[in-house]
């Protein structure tokens, strides 16, 4: 939880490097909270995901809050990698593009420091 919570303290750091631990931890709060928020949209606020005119408040609202902060985590983490963040217009192209991401997303960064920076020892 300490990485969710640090990508919230260093949302609007877009230099630096992020580990690979910052970010999967990050990736997996987000993913576990939104099934979270889902259920209690179903459950107590009347969200029908088969009505189109239906909306998940609850998942609106915390999808708005983490949208920065999920960015800023994602490009400091292509900087772990010695890449640029622009590389996170990939994600534009649906399908090879969104792979492309996790893949950079999956590679270990490397130990020295390099263009963005020192390592990360979050």
């Amino acid at each position: 939880m300490k990485y969710f919570i640090l990508a919230f303290k260093n949302w609007n750091k877009f230099n630096g490097r992020a580990n690979r631990s910052e970010y999967w931890y990050f990736v997996l709060f987000y993913f576990l909270i939104g099934i979270i928020l889902y259920y209690v949209d179903i459950s107590f606020l009347g969200y029908n995901p088969m009505n189109p005119t239906s909306l998940g408040v609850t998942q609106i609202i915390f999808n708005l809050l983490v949208f920065i902060p999920s960015l800023s985590v994602t490009v400091r983490r292509l900087h772990d990698v010695n890449k640029s963040g622009w590389n996170i217009l990939w994600n534009l192209l649906p399908i090879i593009g969104t792979l492309y991401i996790i893949y950079l997303n999956i590679l270990k960064g490397g130990i020295e420091d390099n263009s963005f920076g020192s390592p990360s020892n979050a």
